[in-house]
C-alpha cells in the first residue's frame, strides 16, 4: 500500500487494488487514493506460505477496511490437481463467497472461479455463481501469460474459458493478473470488463520498460540475467510516439525521455503504468497473436479474422 510511485496522484486511475493480507482502516488515506478501492483476499499468499485464514475472520477485516469490492477468499486448483482434488477446491471457494455474503450483506463479495483444465467442471462451477453481480476469474497467469508447466494448448484453452465465462455469465468479468498489454486487447474482444496487474512497477524494477502492444526492454546499463532483450532506438521513438499521443502527462523532449528512463525507476513505472492502463494495440508478438485472431473470429466471425491477417500482412510488407 505504500507503493512508490503512485499513478493515481499522475493521471486517472479509475480503480486500485490492494491486498487483504497488509491493508487496514488506513488503506484510502496511505494510499491516497479516492477512486474505486479493491481489496484481494491473499488467499494465494496464504497457500504458498502454508498458512490458513477464516471467511470469518476476512469478512471481519473487510468491514474495517471498508473496500468498494472485496474478493472472495478462493483456493485455487493447480493445473495438475486431478478432478476430484480440484473439485473439493471449487466446493471450497464457493462456500467461502457464500459465507462473506451472508456476513457482509451490504458489501459488494466479488466471487472467484479459476481456469482449469477440464473445461466441464470449470462450466459445472460457473453456473453456480447465476446469482452474483460480479465475477473473478483467477489461476489464468500460468495458462495464458508463462504456460510454463501448464497444459499443452493451454493458452487456446484459457481463452475459450474466458469465452464461455462472456457469454454465460451476465454481469462484470474481471481477469486477475491479466492486466498485460499482450492481451489486453484481446480480451476487450471478447467481453472482458477488467484485469489488473503489478507489472507496472515489478518490470520498472528491473528496469525494463512495457511496450504498447506487449513486449518489454531493458532501457539501463544495469546487467541483467533473464529476458536480456534491450531496447532498440525504433522501439524507444515508438513508445515515445505513443505516450505523445494518447496524452501521457509527464513528457517532454525525446532525449529527455531516454534520459528520464534510464535514470529514474519512478518515471519507468508510471509510463509502464500508463501503457497497461491504455494501449490496447494489438499484440506484437506471434504467440499473443494467435489468441487476438482467434477472439476476433470468435465475436465477430471468420472475415473479421481474414480482414486482420490481411492487414498484419501488409504492414509486414
Amino acid at each position: 500500500m505504500r507503493t512508490e510511485p503512485k499513478p493515481w496522484l499522475y493521471f486517472e486511475v479509475e480503480s486500485i487494488m490492494v491486498n487483504a493480507m497488509e491493508a487496514d482502516e488506513r488503506a484510502r488515506a496511505i494510499t491516497g487514493f479516492e477512486g474505486e478501492l479493491w481489496v484481494d483476499s491473499g488467499g494465494y499468499q496464504v497457500l504458498k506460505r502454508g498458512l490458513e485464514v477464516s471467511p470469518y475472520a476476512l469478512a471481519e477485516r473487510y468491514r474495517r477496511i471498508g473496500c468498494d469490492v472485496c474478493l472472495s477468499l478462493d483456493v485455487p486448483p493447480a493445473p495438475s490437481d486431478d478432478p476430484a482434488t480440484a473439485q473439493r477446491k471449487f466446493e471450497t471457494s464457493y462456500r467461502n463467497w457464500r459465507i462473506l455474503r451472508s456476513e457482509l450483506p451490504e458489501a459488494r463479495i466479488m466471487p472467484v472461479i479459476h481456469v482449469y483444465p477440464d473445461e466441464r467442471l470449470f462450466a459445472r462451477w460457473l453456473s453456480a455463481y447465476e446469482d452474483a453481480e460480479e465475477l473473478a476469474i483467477g489461476g489464468a497467469v500460468p495458462y495464458v501469460l508463462i504456460a510454463r508447466g501448464a497444459p499443452s494448448n493451454s493458452r487456446e484453452l484459457a481463452m475459450r474459458l474466458f469465452a464461455m465465462a462472456r457469454e454465460r455469465f451476465g454481469g462484470r468479468l474481471h481477469l486477475l493478473g491479466m492486466g498485460s498489454p499482450s492481451v489486453s486487447a484481446t480480451l476487450e474482444i471478447l467481453g472482458i470488463d477488467s484485469a489488473d496487474s503489478a507489472t507496472w512497477r515489478l518490470k520498472a524494477a528491473y528496469g525494463k520498460v512495457v511496450l504498447p502492444g506487449g513486449g518489454e526492454r531493458h532501457v539501463t546499463s544495469r546487467d541483467v540475467n533473464f529476458g536480456r532483450r534491450k531496447a532498440r532506438e525504433e522501439e524507444l521513438e515508438e513508445l515515445y510516439a505513443y505516450l505523445r499521443s494518447s496524452g501521457f502527462p509527464l513528457l517532454d523532449g525525446y532525449d529527455d525521455f531516454k534520459s528520464r528512463l534510464r535514470a529514474s525507476f519512478e518515471y519507468r513505472a508510471l509510463v509502464n503504468a500508463w501503457v497497461i492502463l491504455r494501449s490496447r494495440s494489438p499484440p506484437r508478438s506471434a504467440v499473443f497473436k494467435k489468441l487476438y485472431l482467434w477472439a476476433l473470429e470468435w465475436a465477430h466471425g471468420p472475415k473479421a479474422r481474414e480482414e486482420a491477417e490481411q492487414s498484419q500482412a501488409q504492414r509486414k510488407g
